[in-house]
């Protein structure tokens, strides 16, 4: 479910797991395309197709 997208909180809930991080710990070192499509959809937000910065989509994490 992970490698197809599914939400981690889905996956939890269906599998009756009790949270979110055991699920993540067991199964997604299993996927390597997971940890793949986490990495393109992060660089797809942080640039655009010619690579540049997309300041317009950074979020600053600072107060």
């Amino acid at each position: 479910m992970l490698a197809a997208g599914v939400e981690m909180k889905v996956v939890q809930e269906t599998l009756g797991h009790t949270s979110s991080a055991s699920t993540a710990d067991t199964y997604t070192s299993v996927y390597p395309q997971v940890a793949m499509a986490a990495a393109e959809k992060t660089a797809a937000l942080l640039f655009n197709d010619d690579g540049q910065t997309d300041t317009a989509k950074l979020i600053s994490l600072k107060s």
